[in-house]
């Protein structure tokens, strides 16, 4: 009788075993999710064009005068231009020297770069500056600031 007692005492404690490591396999058993998530494209800030001085080098009849500037990125990536279209043209002293004086072409195949959150150093576009042959006394020492446009594509 005791051994049986102890037969049924072993069945019980090797069911209640065998149940509770079925328990706990099913707990550790792996689960699925379905559902959406989401990605944003930033909006691309405006790169700043800004006019810095370089060295002077127009004269009455020169076409090869050269424009300098920085460009700041606000950005995360790197950006490239790669034409310039200018625009109107002011002068510092536009009683002695209207800026109608001074004239600029545009430029394609430049290679402008600019880094991720930053201003570049100094930049210059050459040669697409142009004085009039007839430009006063008055425009000595003038400086010019030409409008620029800067198009270009992420680096």
């Amino acid at each position: 009788m005791r051994a049986q007692k102890r037969n049924k005492i072993a069945a019980l404690v090797i069911a209640i075993t065998v149940l509770l490591t079925a328990g706990l396999a099913v707990a550790l058993w792996t689960a699925d999710g379905t559902g959406s998530g989401n990605a944003r494209a930033l909006t691309a800030q405006t790169i700043t064009v800004n006019a810095t001085t370089g060295a002077a080098d127009l004269y009455p009849g020169f076409t090869d005068g050269d424009v300098h500037f920085t460009l700041t990125n606000p950005n995360p990536y790197d950006v490239e231009f790669d034409s310039m279209t200018p625009g109107a043209i002011t002068s510092s002293d536009p009683v002695n020297c209207p800026a109608s004086n001074v004239s600029a072409v545009g430029d394609t195949g430049l290679s402008l770069p600019v880094s991720a959150n930053s201003t570049s150093g100094a930049q210059s576009i050459q040669d697409v500056v142009s004085m009039s042959a007839a430009a006063p006394d008055g425009c000595q020492g003038v400086t010019f600031t030409i409008a620029l446009t800067l198009t270009g594509s992420q680096d």
